[in-house]
């Protein structure tokens, strides 16, 4: 990450009905001001629009809030500058709410018959048309209004596949393309969404140079990198509590780690979503979930919603505070390092599977970073369901076996026309035939696996072992539960009689599981389908440049190399997410003690330490490896490695 990018950051919410009285009527300087300061901010992102389509300072090309009688977006600016604080200005692009029920030529439509909603939201065409050239025209005036522009955030710029209003039905027929034909209307999408962030960039950087842009909801989609271009950085917008949980970030995270851009990870003050007035975490919550974005490399940002009258929350900003003056202290062994992790993830479209095997990883501190082309950088590479590799990858991966590379692959991928890409000692014989199965290992592993059969909720793929080792088998249901044939209340048992076949086969560096194995875990999480991947895992006898025992599953842990200080930095946190209602949280964060360190690094370290706490750590060498023990872990600690 750019070092002098912003990581301690606050998004300012303000979105305010037309009949809610007296619009910050009740804003200083003073309150705003102290706000930053307890927080310890170095950027807040401030609001010049909101979704209702109100502008919160004095503008000829929108509507100002009419309840407002001075410009707050001016003050909040001038005040965050006059103190040493960035202030990037929020604009809500792709909503207009007030104002749109007079135009429904500017809706967004996701069928030919339907509005696209978001929410209880209209989605507003941002397909360079007619509302899009209202957006320039406001985006012309936030620039020339500020003089010392920090940056904008476009929000609500959603990546869809397609529009089918009048418009876009229109400029797709003056292309001559078809809207009735989906691909036809896909490219028009993309090339005409693309020209609306391409134009915003461009108003931007003609008067602000050096002012950071990012487009949300779409900008930090990783599945979709044809519209990164014109984000100068990347903002991932998650709230864990009630947006996925706290292992959606790390995978989002090591992605766009390698994309030579900063980018931050956007967390809520809120108990759940934006704009909850009255919701808090706890701030050991708040600090658990910063050290985590720091721990990924990630900047952090914290959202809030300033209240109608414009008074900042103290108790909010005390929480922040206090998470972020604790990641001021451990930036210096987080950020501005270069990973050290052996194992290689190779990105799939099976965004189910892709996101389970990532948890399978993070479940065993088994550190991990995306694979981009480059395979040699790994001592293995996993590649999920729905894969298959064409031209030069495929042959990058074919010599990277033939080097001593390791492979781990599931399901669908390297399959093509019925054929498996790379040779694994099977042949492919076909795809599921049962709505479930079961898994029997036949090696003695590490980790603990019943010797009975272990149900698959999902059925693997068939195939034959030629030549190679079979290490898991695959026994059928009498047949697949339907509302006419069923046993007990789920899953059919297994046929003692059926033809067993191969679940997982080897050969060589290379295995090859016929389950999707991501999904079932991610969907289920059963223990024991975690534990047959780390043994299939253990197979190719892969050993991680670190190795932590005694914070089980839910330890999380990364370590970066800092060359120019010849030092390793490990990062590991821990805390016990619970479920409460709809909602992720972490309520209490106790201490966990005497957790083994263990290092597998060409380096011979001569010191090793805690440096929040000033503690030093013993070193004790065993052959190959060097080691320490962590005396006490509570939420967060680094160790530093100097060598």
């Amino acid at each position: 990450m750019n070092s002098n990018f912003p990581y301690r950051q606050v998004h300012l919410d303000f979105h305010t009905w037309g009949n809610i009285p007296d619009i910050g009527k009740n804003f200083s300087k003073e309150n705003f001001q102290k706000a930053i300061k307890t927080a310890n901010l170095d950027s807040i992102t401030v609001f010049a629009k909101c979704n209702m389509g109100y502008c919160y300072y004095p503008t000829k090309v929108g509507v100002m809030h009419p309840n407002l009688d001075f410009d707050l977006t001016t003050s909040m600016v001038d005040a965050a500058h006059e103190i040493g604080v960035r202030a990037p200005v929020y604009i809500n692009a792709g909503l207009n709410e007030e104002q749109a029920a007079e135009h429904p030529e500017w809706f967004a439509k996701r069928e030919l018959d339907g509005d696209a909603k978001w929410g209880d939201f209209t989605l507003l065409c941002l397909n360079d048309g007619v509302w899009a050239k209202e957006v320039y025209k406001l985006v012309e005036e936030v620039c020339e209004r500020y003089k010392n522009l920090d940056g904008l955030f476009l929000d609500i710029v959603l990546i869809d596949e397609a529009c089918y209003c009048d418009e876009c039905q229109r400029g797709m027929r003056e292309m001559g393309l078809d809207p009735n034909v989906e691909a036809d209307a896909k490219r028009y999408y993309t090339l005409k969404r693309k020209a609306f962030m391409s134009k915003c960039e461009a108003i931007l950087h003609k008067h602000h140079p050096e002012a950071t842009i990012f487009f949300n909801s779409g900008g930090a989609d990783w599945e979709r990198p044809q519209y990164h271009e014109h984000s100068t950085h990347y903002e991932m917008e998650d709230l864990p509590t009630a947006w996925g949980g706290y292992d959606k970030l790390p995978l989002r995270a090591k992605f766009f780690s390698k994309t030579q851009k900063p980018y931050l990870a956007m967390t809520g003050k809120f108990h759940l979503n934006w704009g909850e007035f009255g919701g808090f975490k706890t701030k050991e919550a708040l600090k658990y979930e910063i050290c985590s974005m720091a721990l990924y490399g990630a900047a952090c940002s914290v959202g809030d919603h300033m209240h109608p009258d414009g008074v900042m929350d103290v108790s909010t900003y005390e929480n922040i505070g206090y998470a972020y003056e604790y990641l001021e202290k451990i930036a210096p062994y987080c950020y501005g390092g270069e990973p050290t992790a052996r194992i290689g993830l190779y990105l799939t479209h099976n965004t189910e599977e892709g996101q389970g095997i990532s948890e399978l990883l993070l479940g065993g501190q088994l550190d991990f970073e995306i694979v981009d082309e480059n395979f040699s950088d790994f001592d293995v590479v996993i590649i999920p369901d729905g894969v298959v590799l064409e031209g030069s990858e495929l042959c990058g991966l074919k010599d990277y076996i033939k080097n001593g590379g390791k492979v781990l692959f599931f399901g669908d991928s390297l399959i093509k026309n019925g054929k498996f890409q790379i040779d694994v000692g099977a042949e492919y014989v076909g795809g599921p035939e049962y709505d479930c199965d079961y898994i029997r290992t036949t090696f003695n592993g590490a980790w603990e696996l019943p010797d009975s059969p272990v149900l698959s909720y999902y059925c693997g793929n068939r195939i034959a072992a030629t030549d190679g080792e079979v290490v898991a088998e695959r026994l059928t249901p009498y047949f697949s539960r339907t509302d006419e044939m069923w046993c007990d209340d789920r899953q059919v048992p297994f046929d003692k009689n059926c033809n067993v076949t191969a679940a997982a086969v080897k050969k060589g560096n290379v295995i090859y599981s016929t389950h999707k194995l991501g999904t079932v875990y991610g969907k289920f999480g059963s223990v024991y389908h975690r534990n047959y991947f780390y043994n299939l895992l253990e197979l190719l006898e892969v050993t991680p440049t670190f190795k932590i025992e005694g914070i089980g599953a839910l330890g999380r842990a990364t370590m970066i190399k800092q060359s120019a200080q010849h030092r390793y930095c490990l990062n590991v946190v821990y805390a016990i997410p619970t479920r409460r209602g709809k909602a992720e949280i972490i309520e209490d964060v106790f201490p966990i003690y005497n957790v083994s360190v263990k290092l597998d690094i060409p380096e011979k370290i001569q010191k090793a330490y805690l440096p929040i706490k000033g503690i030093e750590l013993e070193i004790i060498s065993d052959g190959n490896s060097q080691s320490v023990v962590l005396p006490e872990l509570c939420c967060h600690e680094t160790i530093v490695f100097e060598y």
